[in-house]
């Protein structure tokens, strides 16, 4: 094969390679730590206050659940459930359930008011302690809406005797029989109207709309299926990985 033949099919080679790895994250070089780029819990939990997310209107509601997950800076499992269990009963909770398990305190809980809690609190691999606070509202009267640290007139409480080293939400609820794209039209202009800019809009799917949203560093998931069904996730890891 002739020399300036080889150099040319060289070039072209390294070429594609580039190409390839330009289009696998630039360059080929590590990727960062999504746990590195996510703001810091503390300027998340801040924006609760201009997170004034307020329920479409003239709408049927339902099958309300509004799930909170924490992490702090300790691996002291017992004391982070002993403040959760006492600040649940002081709210007039009554515990209905309880179960451990090694480095895991699972417990229920049921509100005057109709609300339920689901608590679990456990040690993770990397020894700090995580709370995921599930709350839920099927019966009604619901509430016009919520913010991130509070739903029903339930403020979260936050453990105060460690750093809370990440914070993640995630919403569910129904607007039974009212149309998918009606539903979608008012949250995401809700969403925007707060200031919160749509980054991508995913709409594929014949019974699904899709959309993500950004404010000061904050990632946010929107998605509205077939029947009035809404899932808004909040700050969650895996937004922060592209």
């Amino acid at each position: 094969m002739p020399k300036l033949t080889i150099l040319l099919s060289a070039a072209v080679m390294l070429l594609l390679s580039a190409c390839a790895d330009a289009g696998n994250g630039g360059g080929g070089g590590p990727q960062p730590d999504p746990t590195d780029i996510k703001p810091s819990a503390i300027a998340v939990l801040a924006m609760s206050d201009d997170f004034g997310f307020t329920f479409m209107p003239d709408a049927p509601l339902a099958e309300l659940e509004w799930d909170v997950e924490i992490e702090y800076d300790t691996s002291d499992v017992e004391a982070v459930f002993a403040y959760y269990d006492a600040q649940l009963l002081a709210e007039g909770f009554t515990q209905t359930d309880l179960e451990r398990s090694g480095d895991e305190v699972e417990a229920n809980y049921e509100g005057a008011t109709g609300l339920t809690v689901e608590l679990e609190v456990e040690r993770e691999d990397d020894d700090d302690v995580q709370v995921d606070m599930d709350t839920d509202d099927f019966g009604g009267p619901f509430p016009t809406g919520f913010t991130l640290t509070e739903f029903a007139g339930f403020a979260t409480p936050i453990y105060p005797d460690a750093d809370v080293r990440d914070v993640e939400w995630d919403f569910n609820f129904d607007h039974p029989g009212t149309p998918l794209e009606e539903v979608f039209a008012y949250y995401d202009q809700h969403l925007q109207d707060m200031g919160w800019t749509r980054t991508e809009f995913d709409d594929g799917d014949d019974d699904e709309l899709e959309a993500e949203y950004v404010r000061e560093g904050v990632y946010l998931e929107l998605e509205v299926e077939d029947g009035g069904e809404v899932e808004i996730e909040v700050n969650k890891l895996r937004f922060y990985g592209n």
